[in-house]
């Protein structure tokens, strides 16, 4: 085989740090490579200004001592009770590479604000990293600026909910 790679652009090109208005696509339980707990993968869309479209990643873990993070996101995505039953459907195997769909709380659709940085650990030209998600309003109170996005002003809106499938499984978050 002959691959001729002189057209071939590299990846993705960072964008800068900042703020950015989000719509969460999915969040896909997942097996952890270094720890016993599961984590949620999540993936987001930016929804206005100049990288309108590109998506995003970040790792939620369901280690007890990680729980905050989920437990921020969860709030921010205005989705937070005091004890929450995650559930996925069991019948989809969970690996590294994938797993089920988080069913409920139902996150498809909910929007926030990501907080992007830049990691250099893993790639010497950098790639992005959402080091967590916040509320429109939360994004002034922080001192990080301007999501970019006239719905700014308001709480985070839902784009639909959905029902657990059959078959899931449920996973107590206290």
């Amino acid at each position: 085989m002959n691959i001729n790679f002189a057209d071939v652009e590299g990846g993705f090109e960072t964008i800068p740090e900042g703020p950015y208005p989000i719509v969460v696509e999915k969040a896909e339980v997942r097996e952890s490579k270094s720890s016993d707990n599961n984590y949620l993968n999540w993936e987001m869309t930016i929804t206005d200004g100049e990288y309108e479209g590109r998506k995003l990643w970040m790792i939620t873990s369901f280690s007890p001592k990680a729980l905050f993070r989920l437990k921020d996101v969860f709030e921010a995505l205005d989705l937070l009770e005091d004890e929450m039953d995650l559930e996925w459907d069991e019948d989809v195997e969970i690996t590294q590479q994938s797993g089920p769909m988080l069913l409920d709380p139902d996150v498809n659709g909910a929007t926030g604000v990501a907080l992007v940085g830049i990691d250099f650990d893993f790639d010497p030209k950098g790639r992005n990293k959402v080091d967590t998600i916040v509320g429109f309003d939360d994004v002034a109170a922080r001192g990080v600026g301007d999501a970019g996005d006239k719905k700014s002003s308001g709480k985070p809106q839902r784009a639909g909910s959905g029902n657990a499938k059959s078959g899931s499984q449920r996973r107590a978050l206290r």
